[in-house]
This record gives structure tokens, C-alpha cells and sequence, in this order.
């Protein structure tokens, strides 16, 4: 599948099939992400993954395990939970195996969905790149079957690669990379990181309204109070980005550059005869917001 194929398809007004493959219980802003696919009218969720992390007490099963119960949470309060199938992910990282991939549910998920489906697989990487890699390790004919877009990685021009997705399982990040799968880099610092707002917009948006909204604001009013309630408080809604690109492509600026290569130093080199991708420049953060409220009107 060729990047001209894949990026008329993203603008295309066709409906995409996706797969949402997420640490949800890691913050708040897989929760969002989850909630406007759902609701977007481009986007038919066929199924959700869980990802492991590690962070707030967790290790990595129980990082999974909760996630797996979140995504279900948000599903319920969508009105979704027994309309799209949710999967349990790997229990360890691909860092922890010394790069064997990872079977379990998830991945069988991908791998099925991708070789029986007649149209292109979106998979939506908010997590560690666990699931995806080990998918694609396992049965690599389903690159011909999908597109990976990832949040993963900072902004290839910047000497801190050490973003939360990759450092959960490097060994997965690295192999997505060099993987020759179809992908759409998304980088936290500097591209996706736009992605803020005010606790004035979360509360006229959120509060006092019924369903999803009401356990977003929950999540919201939940940090805000662990910051003290400050007048000024804002929230990096990072997740969304992946959203974006199949719900409003208009806000996305792309260029296709080749491959980076992540070093053992944890630092990226790059080689202009490595494999093309697709690389998320910029976002419009307005035209996303604008589109994720109306989504969220169950």
C-alpha cells in the first residue's frame, strides 16, 4: 500500500474501519480518544484493545487489566458496551522478552480483523506499540491489510525521544519503525502537544451534562482537584490526535520523510534509504475540538 493510496483514503469521506489499541487507565485523554470514535461519523470502532503500562502503582499486567475495565467504562457510558468487542493485551513488553513478540487476545484481534476485512484497518496506536508489533511479528501479510497510526516518539528534531508510548516498550516502538508497516508517526512534543485546553472549556463543555460527559468531567474535576483548583488549569488531551486524522483530516499536516531509526542509546539516527513514512507536522487545534464536542452529542 502506497502513501498516496493511504493519504486519499484518510481524506476521502469514506467510513474507516478501526482498531483502537490504548492504555486507557493510564490518564484521562484515552478516555477522550475512546468517546470521539465512538461518536465520529467517519469512524466505525470495530473493536478495542487494551495496553499495558506501568505508572500509578502499576505494574504491567495490572496496567493492562485496568485498562481493559476502563475501556469497557467508557463503552458503557457511551451506551456502547456490548456493540464493540474489547480484547486483553499483552502482560509484559517486547523489552521484558528481548524483542519476542507477545501473543494474546489483542493480537489475535488485529491479525483476524486485518486478514478478513475487504478494506483498509486503521489501527489507532494511543499506547505502547506492544499489541501492533507483536501482530505484525507474528503475521506480517497483514501490512498489506492495515495502517498503523501511532502516538509515539517526540518531534524527530529533538534530542529527547523519551516519550511515554516508546518508553513503555522501546523494543516495540523500534520494531514499529522498522517494520515497513504503512504508518502515520504522531509525535507528543511539539506536534500533538498543541492539544490543550482550559478548565473553563472542559466545565462548558462537560459539566452538568448526562453519560460520557459526565465521566469526562469526572476525570477532568478529578485533576484539577489533585492540582489545587488553580484559576489557570489546563490539560494536554494527546489522544485525539489519532482521532483527528480519520474524523477531521483537514486539521493534519503531513510529510513523508524516511523511517527514523531508534539507536541502542535511545536516540534516533536517520538514513535516507530506509522505508517512507507518513509524518504528522502539525495539527489545527480548533477544527479538532470543534469536532470532538460534536461527536461527544450522543
Amino acid at each position: 500500500m502506497d502513501i498516496e493510496t493511504i493519504l486519499n483514503d484518510i481524506k476521502s469521506d469514506k467510513i474507516k474501519k478501526v482498531i483502537i489499541d490504548t492504555d486507557a487507565a493510564n490518564e484521562l485523554d484515552d478516555q477522550f480518544a475512546i468517546a470521539y470514535a465512538v461518536g465520529a461519523k467517519k469512524i466505525d470502532v470495530l473493536s478495542i484493545n487494551a495496553t499495558h503500562f506501568s505508572h500509578n502503582g502499576s505494574d504491567l499486567k495490572e496496567g493492562m487489566e485496568k485498562s481493559h475495565e476502563e475501556i469497557k467504562r467508557v463503552l458503557k457510558s457511551c451506551g456502547k458496551e456490548y456493540m464493540v468487542p474489547v480484547f486483553k493485551g499483552a502482560y509484559t513488553s517486547m523489552d521484558v522478552t528481548g524483542g519476542v513478540p507477545i501473543e494474546s487476545p489483542a493480537v489475535e484481534n488485529i491479525i483476524n480483523t486485518a486478514l478478513f476485512s475487504d478494506d483498509i484497518v486503521y489501527i489507532l496506536g494511543i499506547g505502547a506499540a506492544t499489541n501492533i508489533a507483536s501482530a505484525i511479528a507474528l503475521c506480517p501479510e497483514i501490512k498489506d491489510k492495515i495502517v498503523v497510526i501511532w502516538l509515539g516518539c517526540n518531534d524527530i528534531n529533538q534530542r529527547d525521544i523519551e516519550e511515554y508510548n516508546l518508553v513503555q516498550d522501546f523494543m516495540a516502538g523500534k520494531f514499529l519503525l522498522d517494520s515497513k508497516v504503512p504508518l502515520i508517526l504522531c509525535p507528543a512534543l511539539f506536534v500533538t502537544s498543541v492539544l490543550k485546553a482550559d478548565i473553563s472549556e472542559f466545565k462548558m463543555r462537560l459539566f452538568g451534562k448526562n453519560g460520557v460527559k459526565k465521566l469526562l468531567w469526572e476525570l477532568i474535576n478529578l485533576h484539577w482537584n489533585l492540582a489545587g483548583k488553580p484559576k489557570k488549569y489546563e490539560r494536554t488531551i494527546w489522544d485525539i490526535a489519532a482521532v483527528s486524522l480519520l474524523s477531521v483530516p483537514s486539521c493534519a499536516t503531513f510529510k513523508v520523510i524516511s523511517s527514523p531509526l531508534i539507536l541502542r542509546n535511545r536516540t534516533f539516527s536517520f538514513d535516507e534509504s530506509r522505508h517512507l513514512i507518513i509524518y504528522l507536522e502539525k495539527l489545527d487545534r480548533d477544527s479538532i475540538y470543534s469536532d470532538m464536542w460534536a461527536a461527544l452529542e450522543f
